[in-house]
């Protein structure tokens, strides 16, 4: 059976273990609102509490705004009801975040609601109804799980006492208990979608099933322990599945619930809203070990060997003639480049482990040599070995997806010299007859390692 307001918010504080405290109550002045600040003022004695009021003039209104926050210092002065009111500018606001009205004074309103009330706990009127609406709402924009849990009876220090009493039994109340209130013009226009979902679709729901509130608030109640239960699971997932180079190796047997509410929280962290979208184009590039563009210009989702990457779109360098000393081909990534006499060699190799990867005949070198990025078909035949590498198939095989746009290559007229990480091209080795040898290292600021290949 729906509960008494008074009823529903004692159980609320008793469940809740709200006890001897304060708590600010959000006064529109609505009817709403009434019935929450006259229930909190009956039950104070009984969980010690002590009640105060907090008033938002959002400034929409003009007279009616400013009716509305006189009634509201009346209506607390005749009660002995500590009352603060602040004020914000909606629409300043709503045009600097390019968010709707409605957004922007929820925004203010919460902002104003921590600043106003720094203390205790901050009770809103929202109500069975309103949690039905909600949801509703937000099935009409496409929803996961968590939004069909609707409004959180607590979220921080905002508590819900009325979230299982409906509008009806709000107004009853207010009759019942002589109180007086205001009425917002604006809530009885349909323009807006949340009021024609309240004046036109929830009136035939309940033509459907006359207590669709209760059942929709019981269902929004078993499925937010739900929530709970998947994101603490996901979240221990997503823990294990990171990798310390930035990917997401999920298990293959993963259950789709899970893979996707990591995969959310993979794109959530770098910057992408999970949307529905997003989130099922990356399902399906790890199904195919494939590759996709999650955003125009942006983030790509990459696969490589089962571990799902997030890549910036690779850029191609501009070719740099290869000079002695230190040169900038790719940001915070330096090549230094020294030429070696065969008599000094021996030290160099001496200081340097990675020597013999890192040097090649500078005497062969036709022309003029150019540092490069990958370009598509470089091919090689290594240092040491008989045939043709391709590059590319190396690059996916030995190189994780976060380094490949940042390789070095060096090329001359007859082609590629030397592969960072691959070493020197055969016919660029560094031989018996070599007088002179060129030797590169690599500094990667980034990770702050200075690394030689």
């Amino acid at each position: 059976m729906p509960m008494r307001p008074l009823d529903a918010a004692g159980q609320f504080l008793q469940e809740h273990g709200i006890r001897n405290c304060r708590i600010h109550a959000a006064l529109s002045g609505g009817a709403d609102s009434i019935c929450l600040l006259d229930v909190l003022c009956r039950l104070r004695d009984a969980f010690g509490l002590e009640v105060h009021a907090v008033h938002v003039q959002h400034g929409l209104r003009g007279e009616e705004s400013l009716r509305d926050e006189q009634f509201c210092r009346d209506f607390c002065e005749k009660r002995g009801i500590p009352l603060v009111v602040g004020t914000c500018n909606v629409q300043e606001y709503a045009r600097s975040h390019r968010c709707s009205v409605e957004t922007a004074a929820r925004d203010c309103r919460y902002r104003l609601f921590e600043t106003l009330c720094p203390e205790g706990f901050v009770a809103t009127a929202h109500t069975a109804s309103d949690n039905l609406e909600t949801i509703l709402f937000r099935m009409t924009r496409g929803t996961g799980l968590k939004g069909l849990c609707g409004i959180p009876p607590v979220r921080d220090r905002f508590l819900r006492p009325l979230l299982h009493v409906t509008r009806a039994e709000v107004e009853d109340y207010i009759a019942e208990q002589g109180l007086s209130y205001v009425t917002d013009s604006t809530n009885l226009e349909d323009v807006h979608t949340r009021n024609f979902l309240r004046m036109h679709v929830v009136p035939a729901l309940r033509q459907c099933h006359p207590a669709a509130e209760d059942a929709v608030s019981h269902m929004a109640d078993t499925l937010r322990a739900e929530q709970d239960f998947l994101a603490a699971a996901a979240s221990a997932q997503y823990a294990e599945s990171l990798r310390p180079d930035g990917g997401l190796a999920l298990p293959d047997a993963l259950h789709p619930a899970l893979r996707r509410r990591c995969i959310a929280q993979f794109l959530a962290e770098n910057g992408l809203p999970p949307d529905y979208r997003r989130i099922t184009l990356t399902e399906q590039v790890l199904a195919a070990n494939g590759h996709a563009e999650l955003e125009r210009g942006g983030l790509c989702a990459h696969v490589s060997h089962g571990v799902l990457y997030l890549l910036p779109p690779a850029e191609t360098p501009a070719d740099l003639p290869l000079k002695r000393g230190t040169q900038q081909l790719f940001p915070a990534v330096c090549l230094h480049a020294e030429v070696i006499a065969r008599e000094d060699a021996e030290k160099f190799a001496y200081v340097h482990k990675n020597f013999t990867n890192c040097v090649l005949d500078y005497d062969i070198i036709k022309e003029y040599a150019v540092l490069h990025g990958r370009r598509p078909g470089l091919r090689m035949i290594p240092q040491g070995r008989a045939h043709h590498v391709s590059i590319k198939k190396w690059l996916n095989a030995e190189v994780s997806p976060a380094r490949r746009p940042y390789v070095h290559f060096l090329s001359d007229a007859d082609g590629l010299l030397w592969c960072e990480g691959l070493g020197a091209a055969a016919h660029a080795a560094v031989t018996d007859s070599t007088q002179r040898m060129l030797f590169l290292t690599i500094s990667h600021q980034t990770d702050t390692m200075r690394t030689q290949s």
